[in-house]
């Protein structure tokens, strides 16, 4: 084992491995397929790539390089089919499969959707485009660990006391009991209120009148609350996410092409699974 890990022997071995290789794909390549044709768009393409990388054009010899660069991908390319190794390659297959969906991609996507393709996108789903509710809060935290059954009580009187003092928002933030999370926020959906507090604490949050509120239970505590200034939900105008529609139904479209060049495909092929494994999962795949 030792011998192994000699650069030499390692050098020699990597040799007899390559020479092997060729010795498989020598006769596996038609004259047909060793001949390499390096065409004038793609030396153009070339170039124009090396341009956008470097913001001036290729010289002589740079160009040259990317030639015989381009001649040295071509043939090590061929060699590796000749001889098989893009067989049984878990990479290789993925990216021929990532390949085969990109190309249907492509093929759904050639022209951006019209202007009632779009609209009757809108209408199959529209409350995913609708801007939610929003206000702005902020609240006056009571640790109940701390406080214990006394929690509530305490709550109430410093909401009487806030309201008959007509207290501002921010009257109440060194009255409470310490706080992880920070004591006002503006213009929060329910959606973002739900993140912080929890869903029972933002349905009751957006049902309650302006000014000092409460108190409303979360899962870290009570919570005294001062509702600030709110924003109705509403229905965009269809130029407002116009753009955003487009980029939906393009991936909309990418998605069932791709399902329909794969059921189109799979219809060519008699699909045979082990018994063994068919029990196991409950029955004859697809039903």
């Amino acid at each position: 084992m030792k011998l192994l890990r000699e650069p030499l022997v390692a050098f020699l071995l990597l040799g007899a491995v390559l020479f092997g290789l060729y010795a498989v794909s020598s006769g596996a390549l038609s004259d047909e397929s060793r001949t390499i044709v390096i065409s004038d768009s793609e030396i153009e393409l070339l170039a124009t790539t090396f341009r956008r990388q470097w913001q001036r054009p290729p010289t002589e010899s740079e160009l040259r390089a990317l030639i015989d660069g381009r001649v040295r991908e071509e043939v090590l390319y061929r060699e590796a089919l000749a001889v098989g190794l893009d067989r049984n390659d878990i990479v290789v297959r993925r990216r021929m499969v990532q390949k085969m969906e990109l190309l249907s991609e492509d093929l759904a996507t050639l022209a951006d959707p019209t202007d009632a393709e779009l609209r009757a996108f809108l209408q199959e789903g529209p409350d995913e485009y609708r801007e939610p509710p929003r206000l702005s809060f902020s609240h006056v935290y009571f640790n109940l660990d701390r406080r214990g059954a006394a929690a509530e009580d305490d709550a109430l009187r410093m909401l009487a006391d806030l309201r008959s003092a007509d207290a501002p928002p921010e009257a109440g933030f060194e009255r409470g009991d310490r706080f992880m999370l920070e004591s006002g926020y503006a213009a929060q959906s329910p959606a973002d209120v739900q993140r912080l507090f929890g869903n029972a604490f933002a349905e009751e949050l957006f049902e309650l009148e302006p000014g000092w509120q409460g108190p409303v239970p979360s899962g870290y505590g009570l919570h005294l609350v001062y509702v600030g200034p709110r924003v109705d939900g509403r229905m965009p105008d269809y130029q407002e996410i116009r753009d955003r529609l487009v980029s939906d139904l393009n991936r909309t479209r990418r998605e069932r092409a791709n399902e329909a060049l794969y059921e189109g495909l799979v219809a060519r092929y008699d699909v045979q699974i082990d018994e063994a494994l068919e029990r196991m999962l409950g029955g004859p795949a697809g039903s």
